[in-house]
């Protein structure tokens, strides 16, 4: 099962209206998160934002001693996150000297307003490579997102009015499928400030902000 849920890990009835976009967009500003499995703490994950003059923000951070990028761009009906393939799995598809890789991705696009019961697309990556005589794919991609609920809630960082969404996602090896779930609570101009993952019953994986500094 770990092997399945990693590639997730590297997402009251009111009306979410952003009138910020759905992430943060000062730069310089820094986004601290706390990971935990099973409330047990498990890493921190300071993320630094900055922006380029092509109106690129970037939200840096390292994970398990990995540089990761997450690139969002910001448009007047929607805030786009723009799927990579994480550079661990291409670190690992050299090393097991996989060739003729293919990689084909599906951006995540935030509706500027969301709604309880509203539906849109979801994200998605594929990667597919030969090894030896045999083509194998992984694939892991969320068809459509639920806007679940608005309204408050509250992290070690504070009280947020946030839009909780509800990801069905499908990890695909080979001939195996996985179907799985995300929880993600997104603040307008703060981003995400809470997310869950499912590893096994009553037991998640749970990315929660912890501060916020300049």
């Amino acid at each position: 099962m770990k092997r399945f849920i990693l590639p997730l890990m590297i997402l009251t009835a009111a009306v979410a209206s952003a009138a910020e976009p759905w992430i943060c967009t000062t730069a310089g500003r820094r986004l601290i998160y706390e990971e935990s499995i099973g409330g047990v703490q498990t890493g921190t994950l300071d993320k630094l934002v900055a922006s380029d003059d092509n109106g690129e923000i970037t939200l840096t951070y390292t994970k398990e001693n990995n540089p990761i990028v997450e690139r969002w761009r910001i448009y007047p009906d929607s805030t786009v996150l723009q799927i990579e393939v994480p550079a661990e799995m291409q670190a690992l598809l050299d090393t097991l000297q996989v060739r003729d890789v293919d990689f084909r991705t599906r951006n995540l696009v935030l509706p500027a307003e969301m709604n309880p019961g509203d539906l849109f697309p979801g994200f998605g990556f594929s990667v597919s490579g030969t090894r030896g005589d045999e083509r194998t794919t992984l694939s892991v991609r969320s068809d459509s997102v639920r806007v679940a609920s608005c309204g408050p809630i509250r992290t070690p960082a504070g009280k947020f009015d946030a839009v909780r969404l509800e990801f069905r996602t499908l990890t695909t090896l080979g001939d195996q499928e996985v179907a799985g779930r995300m929880i993600q609570w997104m603040a307008p101009g703060i981003g995400l400030v809470r997310q869950e993952i499912p590893v096994c019953e009553g037991v998640a994986s749970v990315v929660e902000l912890k501060k916020i500094t300049q």
